[in-house]
């Protein structure tokens, strides 16, 4: 940590403790400021952001793909500062075909690597189906999985269970993933459009075309511990098909419903399942009662885009708060428990789709990427003496309701 970080250290807690943690957060949500706009070298649309939230040590980190690269950036280590970490060009080699990458996920890394500092895992994948598993610390490609025979569009990572991964392809098949072993555990027709892990890391959730929700029960031999060859699990896999996983229809009590394809999902602790169509309605669903917590809807969504239109949205850890974008460029912060919209913020100079977004631990900081190839950073600017403490603050606008 650098002089300067740890000024900015002191002066947050001498902030924050007076006010607790939770009253901080919200005075940073209600006065976030654009302050820095980067423009990543790729030119193109980038298709998925996401903070490292595997690991709490390393979650300074957030990465982005789109064209044909992966950026990792450091976001507090330089003070008001972005630096990039890493960025990873997709080249054809003698191992894979390269090409765009659409979908990004972090892996919990913990139990793998042999680091003495611990190390960071980012799992890319896109057009050419196989999927990079990238070291932060020595910046390069460690594990490359090969199964999808069409485009991998989503990725999502299991949190309780080191090396567990499962890559989503274009044609709704999923496959699950035994990183370390590079191991394809299990492949099924899903027919889905996202999907996310449920907290024991033994099941799975996907969502479709038309907003409804399956579980797939895994095989038992679905963990990070296979020891079989790579190539042949994975042929046996692919013809053996969805006999390995028990699909069951999620039905969920609540008035809010999807009607239009699921294009993100997230799982937050307490056995929470946020979901998102592209219609822009939003559930938080508690998993285990089976019943909605909440639900609202994000204005300005464009729900026939298809997957390159699809508009990610982001939580922090403890999934207090989620932010998601609109087609017109503006981010939107809501509390989980409750809906209630508590922040806004809008581009400057530019009017495009927000492909994704994200929230810093401390809610000081959420980025958006939109247009072609822009990063921008919201920051959370200290109001002055006459402005008040967030109880005094003037409630966000709400948002559109059906």
């Amino acid at each position: 940590m650098n002089a300067e970080v740890a000024y900015a250290y002191r002066e947050r807690k001498v902030e924050a403790e007076p006010l607790g943690e939770k009253a901080y957060h919200l005075r940073a949500l209600q006065h976030l400021k654009l302050k820095t706009v980067v423009k990543e070298s790729h030119c193109s649309p980038a298709h998925d952001l996401s903070f490292n939230l595997e690991d709490r040590q390393c979650s300074n980190l957030f990465a982005t793909v789109g064209g044909n690269q992966a950026t990792v950036y450091d976001d507090m280590h330089m003070g008001d500062y972005v630096a990039v970490v890493l960025n990873f060009v997709n080249m054809q080699t003698e191992h894979t075909k390269g090409g765009e990458l659409h979908a990004c996920s972090w892996l919990n890394a913990g139990a793998c690597s042999d680091h003495p500092h611990g190390d960071a895992y980012l799992a890319v994948a896109g057009s050419c189906g196989d999927i990079s598993v990238i070291s932060v610390v020595e910046a390069q490609v460690l594990f490359l999985l090969k199964g999808h025979t069409t485009a991998v569009v989503d990725l999502a990572s299991c949190s309780t269970r080191p090396g567990l991964l499962a890559s989503l392809s274009k044609d709704g098949n999923v496959r699950i993933w035994d990183v370390i072993s590079e191991t394809c555990l299990a492949c099924f027709p899903a027919d889905a459009t996202a999907m996310a892990f449920c907290p024991e890391g033994n099941s799975l959730v996907s969502g479709g075309h038309k907003g409804v929700l399956h579980t797939w029960e895994l095989p038992e031999q679905g963990s990070a511990t296979s020891t079989e060859s790579p190539t042949k699990t994975a042929a046996e896999k692919h013809k053996t098909g969805s006999q390995d996983c028990r699909r069951q229809v999620l039905d969920m009590e609540g008035e809010a419903k999807h009607f239009e394809a699921i294009d993100c999902m997230r799982i937050l602790p307490g056995n929470r399942l946020v979901t998102k169509s592209g219609d822009g309605r939003m559930i938080v669903w508690d998993l285990a009662a089976k019943t909605q917590i909440s639900s609202w809807k994000v204005p300005s969504c464009n729900p026939k885009g298809g997957f390159k239109e699809v508009c990610r949205f982001g939580t922090t850890s403890r999934g207090d708060y989620i932010c998601a974008g609109n087609s017109l460029g503006d981010v939107r912060v809501y509390d989980t428990i409750t809906g209630r919209q508590v922040a806004l913020v809008s581009p400057i100079k530019i009017s495009a789709p927000v492909r994704a977004c994200g929230l810093s631990e401390d809610c000081r900081h959420l980025l958006a990427a939109l247009g072609n190839g822009y990063i921008f950073r919201y920051e959370y600017r200290k109001p002055s003496s006459g402005e008040g403490s967030p109880a005094e603050d003037s409630p966000a606008e709400e948002s559109e309701e059906d």
